[in-house]
């Protein structure tokens, strides 16, 4: 048995947010003939679980990797099964650093993204996802008046300038974060910080002891920086023909073909068929 490890944004998803029918016959080869597919996501739980639905993969026997591996969820049984998260003491730290110069920054509780701003960016990144948004003054009383006793799983900041301005950010957030968080890019305008085993390569490592599937059995395919991790981690490390240089440097394999079209298909028919 192999599992797939996947990425969905520039990977399994198309630029318009499809699943290609190529992709999911592919898909669907690979599960009949035994093995196993999992969506391996930066998105958060509810996002990747209408995804999940909405592709038939809300079922037993799946799972989803989502937050960059801060939440594993067992789509049959409808339990977490791995939490990772951090302080909302350090979650108010990096969002008050980031609108302080500029940026728009937000952390989840439940199903709601969390901001003290309302945003442009904000707005954008909550239509892409699909969710709704709630603006706070305080994102600590927010949690703390909180009934489920949640803690934030990760924070987001999102620059409205170029690449360069969340590079210097990073930079200088690791004068205090380094050791204590990891922070990872998931789009050039995008930056994340959340737990220090919060990331995909750790996720990779999880699921395959799960399945009781040792690491050279598995295949993990993304496209950003946030994919490096479980590139590097699993038997076979794939970066799509889109993918970012940080992505393709670190893979065994690059993609003939993109994630529009049927770069999965072709993973799939190449190393797990």
């Amino acid at each position: 048995m192999k599992i797939l490890f996947s990425d969905l944004d520039g990977t399994l998803l198309t630029d318009d947010k499809r699943i290609l029918d190529v992709d999911m016959a592919a898909i669907e080869r690979m599960l009949n003939a035994g093995h196993k597919f999992l969506m391996t996501t930066g998105r958060p739980l509810a996002s990747a679980r209408q995804l999940a639905q909405k592709y038939g993969f809300l079922k037993s026997g799946f799972f989803l990797v989502s937050f960059n591996g801060g939440l594993i969820y067992d789509c049959g049984t409808e339990e977490r099964i791995l939490t990772r998260t951090i302080s909302v003491s350090d979650a108010k730290f990096i969002m008050d650093e980031a609108h302080r110069r500029g940026f728009h920054a937000h952390t989840y509780l439940g199903d709601l993204v969390i901001s003290e701003y309302e945003t442009e960016q904000l707005k954008t990144y909550c239509r892409l996802m699909n969710m709704d948004y709630l603006v706070v003054d305080d994102v600590r009383k927010c949690f703390e008046q909180s009934n489920s006793r949640e803690s934030p799983i990760k924070v987001n900041v999102i620059t409205p300038l170029d690449h360069s301005s969340l590079l210097e950010f990073r930079e200088e957030m690791r004068k205090t974060t380094q050791g204590k968080l990891f922070d990872v890019f998931s789009k050039p305008e995008m930056l994340e910080f959340s737990n220090l085993k919060s990331n995909k390569g750790d996720g990779v490592r999880f699921m395959a002891e799960y399945y009781g599937v040792p690491l050279c059995d598995t295949i993990a395919c993304g496209d950003e920086e946030n994919d490096c991790p479980m590139i590097s981690a699993a038997g076979l490390g794939v970066a799509m023909a889109n993918a970012s240089e940080a992505a393709k440097s670190c893979a065994d394999y690059v993609t003939q073909r993109d994630n529009n079209h049927g770069g999965i298909a072709e993973v799939i028919e190449k190393f797990v068929l």
